[in-house]
Formats: C-alpha cells, sequence, structure tokens
C-alpha cells in the first residue's frame, strides 16, 4: 500500500491536537497553524495568496506576511468561538455543549473580534490589512452564516478586508467538499 507521506503527516497533526471539541483549525504548532488556516481561507476565497510568511513573535500583529493578489499584505488570524460553550464541553466530554448563536449575538462577536484587531500593526508597509476569522462552531453553517451574514456591515478604521472561514463541509458536488468562506463588508470610520 502507498501512502502519501504528506496525508500521513496531516493524520498525525490531526492525531496530536490537544484540543477535542471545536478543534477544526487547530494545530500543535501556531506559526504553521496561523499560515495554514489564512493561506486556506484567502484561497477558498479567491484570493491569490503567494510567499505567506509567519512574522516573529513580538513584532506581530499581523500573524503573516503574504503577496495577496500581487499586494503586499499583513494578515492576522483570530477565532470566533463560544469559550464558555467549549470549557464546559471539554469538562464533560461524553455530553458535548454548543452555543445557540442567534443573529444579534453572531453579529456582535464578530465586530468584537474585528475591533480586538482593529489598531496599528508592525512591519510594512502593507497596500491590505487582512483580518482572517476562522470557526468551527457547530450551529454556524454555510446556510445559518449566510442568514445571519444578510445586510450586516462591520466597523473598522485599520483593517482593510475581513474573511470568515468555516470548518469542512461535504459537498455532493463532483468537485468536493470547501471551507465556505464569506467577505465581510466593511465601513471604514
Amino acid at each position: 500500500m502507498n501512502t502519501d507521506p504528506d496525508e500521513l503527516n496531516y493524520l498525525r497533526v490531526m492525531l496530536a491536537k490537544k484540543r477535542k471539541r471545536n478543534s477544526y483549525w487547530v494545530w500543535p504548532d501556531r506559526l504553521v497553524e496561523e499560515r495554514g488556516i489564512a493561506s486556506e481561507i484567502l484561497g477558498q476565497a479567491g484570493v491569490n495568496v503567494a510567499d505567506m510568511l509567519s512574522r516573529v513573535r513580538g513584532e506581530d500583529p499581523p500573524d503573516c506576511e503574504a503577496t495577496l493578489d500581487g499586494r503586499l499584505s499583513g494578515v492576522e488570524v483570530t477565532e470566533l468561538i463560544d469559550r464558555s460553550a467549549l470549557e464546559k464541553s471539554l469538562r464533560q466530554p461524553e455530553s458535548p455543549v454548543y452555543f445557540d448563536w442567534d443573529k444579534p449575538t453572531f453579529l456582535a462577536a464578530l465586530q468584537d473580534r474585528i475591533g480586538a484587531k482593529d489598531r496599528a500593526w508592525k512591519g510594512g508597509p502593507y497596500e491590505r490589512r487582512v483580518l482572517v476569522i476562522h470557526t468551527d462552531e457547530f450551529v454556524l453553517d454555510r446556510d445559518t452564516v449566510s442568514r445571519f451574514l444578510e445586510g450586516a456591515w462591520f466597523r473598522a478604521t485599520f483593517i482593510t478586508d475581513v474573511f470568515l472561514g468555516l470548518s469542512y463541509h461535504p459537498s455532493a458536488d463532483p468537485e468536493g467538499g470547501c471551507h465556505p468562506v464569506f467577505s465581510l463588508p466593511i465601513n471604514r470610520t
């Protein structure tokens, strides 16, 4: 049996993950995690990603630098998660707890993540300052997020682009599944 070494490495990493809930985007090495999340989500969004590099700890934000659609860009990565539900699930693995997101709570949480990252960054100068938000929240599927985002706008002063990426969704399409990605509309203030 011929086994692809990259596939074996991927499986080893997945098995080594410590967080057993909401762990789709979690990797043991934070720098690899940030680059991988950013590259995957931006690629799914149709962004041409080249030369994604991690920035040195202490020289962030941003977490990474890359050429996005031919433009030098800073890329910051953050997670959208309900910490309380995650902590309860980790304490009682036999009965997982899922947060039941509603539209106002979801939109407020996204704005909170944007607000927390909307400040001056080191490095550059960057033509784009991109925030990549990832989530593996159980109830935040493609259709629910689409409904919640209808008519929504988010405030940012410094950040130029925000992308929200969900964990893997299977598809009946012969091309296979994907990571649904949403480009969030920004009202620059």
